[in-house]
């Protein structure tokens, strides 16, 4: 759980240079929450999102991936997690829905089989995202400006960590950690508890 919590570098597949897309979005508040490990933005189309030149695949970044933000159609998630298996990357966050949540139990199976099969952890599929304190990393698709402080919270519920954000905020309490749980195909509650 260590490359989860202290990435020094995250790569975000399905980085978009729409402002209005997740992909987007996940890239700003990285940039915005100040997080100082290399940033590598990932989309086949190219482009440059927030001054970073955007990589076709993992493949073309040179070096070491801790941690991959996964934010891209169901039907191309299993294909790249056997890029990031290939590439060493330690954690994937798989923000991506269409799996379990919907009856698509197969094809979630399919993902963890691959992530586990070459060594990778998967938190999700389904979730917002994850901030950490530890490298003020907001690699969520939330509101942004996520105050660091001692408090951390898992949750299930995108839905209701996106609201614990803006909570949070309202009462001036800072978070170490705000972490989407989603599907639980892999990483659970209990992992996250351990770290």
């Amino acid at each position: 759980m260590e490359r989860l919590f202290r990435p020094r570098s995250v790569a975000v597949i399905g980085a978009s240079t729409d402002p209005a897309k997740i992909g987007h979005r996940v890239v700003a508040n990285i940039v915005a929450g100040g997080y100082e490990g290399d940033v590598h933005p990932i989309n086949p189309k190219g482009g440059e999102v927030l001054g970073y030149s955007v990589l076709p695949s993992v493949e073309a970044v040179d070096g070491p991936i801790d941690l991959a933000i996964v934010s891209i159609p169901a039907a191309g998630v299993l294909p790249v997690v056997e890029a990031c298996a290939h590439k060493g990357i330690g954690h994937l966050v798989v923000l991506t829905s269409g799996f379990s949540e919907v009856g698509e139990i197969e094809a979630e199976r399919r993902i963890v089989e691959a992530a586990r099969a070459g060594g990778v952890r998967i938190l999700g599929p389904n979730v917002f995202g994850i901030y950490t304190a530890a490298c003020s990393l907001d690699a969520t698709f939330g509101p942004g400006g996520i105050v660091p402080g001692r408090v951390a919270i898992v949750t299930q519920s995108g839905a209701l960590g996106i609201a614990m954000i803006g909570k949070t905020a309202s009462e001036s309490l800072g978070l170490s950690a705000l972490v989407s749980v989603g599907n639980k195909s892999d990483v659970d509650e209990s992992d996250l508890l351990s770290t």
